[in-house]
């Protein structure tokens, strides 16, 4: 009781309102109270890399089974070391391919014993493995960490043949609209990671990234809704950590995958890697080549009008896409304690967009007026390259406490050319024949960005308590043009848009330090963080001469609170502050006329928005899998929102600039007062037993509450309103009770409600994907059939319900598809499949595995 009363106490001195919590890079909150160490080595002596090492928790009572705590991998010299180990009763088992596994028993971690040598572990060769016998243990699809919930994608039959945004569709509370673009718990401010680091493309192109990173190189995907002051404060919502594939085993191996869709698409992605000594090396190459169409429809009834005037739009889009992508990696070991690494990532992207825009014009009574037609043709050109060179050093000795200190330079440049043609013809609004088509308008963009980066992070123990703290400096440019010109009839030529054409130019600087501390009271787990950022930026409109600057300073603080009331049952609460900083284009004021009814444009006096966000999480381990529940809060200041501007309202500044003949609505973003969400995410593991053995996968509910205030150019838009969503992806190993090897089954279904907002309703949304894989060649090869969409469900809509305009619209993905992909895997690789472990690569500074 005095241990339950201790933790409400330390939770309501989180729960004051003083901006200066938040949540640090150590585990979650769960203070590291032990370590086990040792070195793995053959009968010979000679040290065994790469070898797998799991710690178990050995439960209280009889009925209970074991539970994984967490894992690692041998480093090159044989050596491993796991912090944070709870205190409590464990075995550890060693394992390496080849080998005859060992199982250490009776491992025990309290106040008395906190650091366990493990010494010498020998693993003898195992000869019925060498000749071919294989051994394979099933992975948990979702495991529940102190921080994060980890899903491992890496056998998930449903995005075989696809790339990044086909996973993350799966994902529980992670919604990805037609575009590609990504929200997690409703909210878009999400920052998306690669391997614990920031993603190789400014925030812009993120989505048209995860279209050329395939499904194939990644191993897992780890949503962190509330991250440590270590992280970077960008992405209110939390962040989305993808961790690729990591070849880890000695010797050279690799996977080939091709597949193609009935849409004509087809794939290729291929992966190596080797290692000997103290190097390292691993690499792929990912080949795309997609065909896409979609489209969408409007209907906007101008109530302002006299009589009342409609407007009857729709659209059609014909996409064709190709994509190369590219990773090369090195690590080389100076010493036992030293070690260097290089990496390099390249991507090129070609697409062709063709939208087609029939507008119809209708008066009072919805008779025909005026009809046209609009047709755009988009040219695409993209390049990115991200470099990075790191250095590690361990000062501390094996058995002790970590004590590391890391530093990484990086580079990144991307290039976006492109061309768009826009084409327009009178046609009869009462049946007749159309006009020739008219090309109107013609206009070419280039965007161009770097950014450069240093980063050092040290790790060191002082006494119980764990000190972490580090720096980044950060510069990006940013470089954008836009030059249009427009037929003029009269003289037959094309005549510069000095209205449109335009120059921005962007420079951003920011330095940052963090600092946290973490340490545990017997069942009670404390960690604080705080994070200090500057940040300088200017840009500059180079066709008009004006210039902005925006300098503001920031602090992140963090607070993590766990406490362990049994061996299955753990309870936390977390605070973090963060930011949402304004994109490139929420800043440029001059227009994108894609839509010419209803244009887009930025507000150069956006200002940046910060978000509190609270949780209060239980995890609940059960024999079918781990329960997961999570109330959670967020306040929103000088919160970002899109609005439409109505131009019958005759709206202030820009947006009302902008109003004219033909322009019903202006797109842009303001700030508003404050935003509040509040809801409850569930998601319950399930892992059979007993007749259901072999079925495994996920279920999760979320529902929230968002609340907000402020007046607008759009005018007042406050809004209550209540959305909730869910899924399943399930999968069933239905092989063996067939005696047919290797088959699965699997179903992933998302469903999102519908929505009030400020000015009108989202639709509710639906998508579901089948698919079944048969394992062949001894399991070292595998055939993936997928039905993507059977149903033609996936596609939003959107009304807009305001006194003086009423609008509708609609647009649906394109997104039904079968494909059908083989792999195949060869060398080290085909033995390394499946098999379990954790405390791999990508979880930053959270190094403990599942709870």
């Amino acid at each position: 009781m005095a241990r339950l009363l201790l933790f409400l106490g330390a939770l309501c001195f989180l729960a004051l309102p003083a901006e200066a919590q938040q949540r640090s890079g150590r585990p979650g909150g769960s203070m590291p109270t032990g370590t086990i160490s040792g070195v793995v080595v053959d009968d010979t002596g000679v040290a065994i890399p790469s070898s797998s090492v799991s710690i178990w928790r050995v439960p209280r009572r009889a009925d209970r089974d074991t539970s994984l705590v967490t894992g690692t991998i041998s480093e090159v010299d044989g050596t491993f070391q796991i912090d944070g180990i709870p205190p409590g009763s464990f075995y550890v088992d060693v394992s390496h391919i080849g080998y005859v596994s060992v199982r250490i028993e009776d491992v025990s971690i309290d106040r008395q014993s906190r650091n366990v040598d493990l010494g010498e572990i020998t693993l003898a060769a195992d000869v019925e493995q060498l000749e071919g016998v294989e051994v394979e243990a099933e992975r948990e699809q979702v495991a529940v960490q102190i921080d994060r919930t980890v899903y491992n994608t890496a056998d998930d039959p449903a995005a075989a043949g696809g790339t990044a945004t086909t996973v993350l569709e799966a994902i529980p509370s992670v919604d990805v609209d037609v575009d590609g673009n990504i929200s997690l718990r409703g909210s878009g401010n999400v920052a998306l990671l690669i391997n614990g680091r920031p993603a190789p493309v400014p925030s812009d192109f993120i989505a048209a990234y995860l279209k050329t990173l395939p499904a194939g190189t990644i191993e897992r995907v780890e949503v962190i809704p509330n991250p440590s002051a270590r992280y970077e404060p960008d992405g209110m919502s939390g962040i989305i950590n993808i961790v690729l594939k990591e070849n880890v085993d000695r010797g050279l191996g690799g996977t080939v995958a091709v597949g193609g869709d009935t849409r004509g698409g087809y794939n290729g992605t291929v992966t190596l890697s080797y290692g000997k000594g103290p190097w390292n090396l691993s690499g792929s190459y990912g080949f795309r080549q997609e065909e896409g169409f979609g489209g969408g429809s409007s209907f906007a009834q101008n109530l302002f009008a006299s009589p009342v005037t409609f407007l009857d739009q729709t659209e059609d889009e014909d996409e064709e896409e190709t994509s190369h992508s590219g990773t090369l990696a090195v690590d080389y070991a100076l010493s036992k304690r030293t070690s260097l690494s290089a990496s390099a990532q390249v991507g090129l992207r070609d697409e062709t967009e063709i939208e087609t825009n029939a507008f119809l014009e209708l008066d009072a009574t919805e008779d025909p007026t005026l009809a046209y037609e609009r047709i755009v043709e988009e040219l695409s050109d993209r390049q990115t390259a991200d470099f990075r060179l790191g250095a590690r050093h361990d000062f501390g000795a094996r058995g002790e406490a970590a004590h590391t200190l890391d530093v990484e330079a990086r580079y990144n440049t991307s290039i976006n050319d492109g061309d768009e043609n826009y084409d327009q013809r009178l046609v009869d609004a009462f049946g007749g024949g159309a006009n020739d088509l008219a090309q109107l308008q013609l206009t070419t963009r280039e965007r161009d960005r770097e950014e450069a980066s240093l980063e050092i992070n040290y790790v060191r123990p002082l006494g119980d308590i764990r000190i972490e703290a580090g720096y980044k400096g950060d510069l990006e440019t940013n470089y954008q043009s836009l030059f249009s010109e427009t037929f003029d009839e009269a003289t037959g030529a094309f005549v510069p848009d000095t209205d449109l054409n335009n120059t921005f130019d962007f420079e951003q600087q920011i330095h940052a330090g963090y600092v946290q501390a973490a340490r545990e009271f017997g069942p009670l787990g404390v960690q604080v963080g705080l994070r200090a950022e500057v940040a300088q930026t200017t840009f500059s409109l180079l066709t008009t001469g004006d210039d902005f600057e925006n300098d503001y300073q920031s602090l992140f603080p963090s607070a993590f609170l766990s406490y362990e009331v049994s061996a299955t049952t753990t309870v936390k609460a977390s605070y973090s502050r963060r930011i949402n900083r304004p994109r490139t284009w929420f800043l440029n004021p001059f227009p994108s006329l894609d839509d010419p009814s209803n244009p887009r444009l930025g507000n150069p006096a956006l200002l940046p928005e910060y978000v509190s966000a609270f949780e209060v999480g239980l995890v609940q381990f059960t024999p079918w899998g781990s329960l997961t529940l999570t109330p959670f809060f967020r306040r929103t200041t000088d919160a970002i929102q899109r609005i439409s501007a109505i131009c019958a309202d005759n709206p202030p500044g820009i947006a009302g600039e902008l109003c004219g003949p033909g322009v019903t609505t202006v797109r842009t973003v303001e700030n508003v007062a404050t935003n509040d969400s509040y809801g409850i995410e569930l998601i319950q593991s399930l892992s059979g037993k007993g007749a259901f053995d072999g079925f495994r996968g996920f279920l999760s509910v979320e529902g929230f509450r968002f609340v907000s205030d402020g007046l607008t150019s759009a005018g007042d838009l406050e809004n209550d309103s209540f959305g909730w969503g869910g899924g399943l992806n399930a999968s069933y190993a239905v092989g063996p009770r067939l005696g047919v090897g290797g088959l699965d089954l699997q179903a992933n279904v998302r469903y999102r409600a519908p929505l009030e907002t400020a000015q009108g309703r989202r639709g509710a949304f639906t998508f579901i994907n089948f698919a079944v894989r048969k394992a062949l060649l001894n399991d070292k090869a595998s055939l993936t059939l997928s039905l993507r969409d059977p149903f033609d469900l996936a596609g939003f809509n959107f009304t807009i319900d305001r006194p003086t305009l009423y609008q509708e619209f609609e647009r649906k993905w394109g997104a039904q598809q079968v494909g059908l992909t083989f792999q195949y895997t060869f060398g080290q690789q085909d033995q390394r499949r499946d098999r379990r472990r954790g405390g791999e690569r990508g979880g930053g500074d959270f190094e403990d595995g599942e709870i």
